[in-house]
């Protein structure tokens, strides 16, 4: 009986341990991509920044300004 108990112990802290390095995983995953993640954000509102300059200053269609078509 206690040979069984120390068994299901170790497969309890096995888990335990499987779903700590999962955690871990995930937010070193997160930590790594963090800046990637904040330069894309930062270059999306950027674009959108530029797209209303753009209409504001008369382009209907601001990507045609980029394709040479304004």
């Amino acid at each position: 009986m206690n040979e069984q108990y120390d068994i299901d112990t170790l497969v309890e802290e096995i888990k335990l341990t499987e779903q700590k390095l999962s955690d871990l995983r995930k937010e070193y995953r997160e930590r790594k991509t963090a800046g990637v993640r904040a330069a894309i954000e930062a270059r999306n509102e950027a674009d959108k920044v530029l797209k209303e300059e753009l209409m504001a200053i008369g382009y209907r269609n601001p990507i045609d300004f980029w394709r040479g078509r304004a």
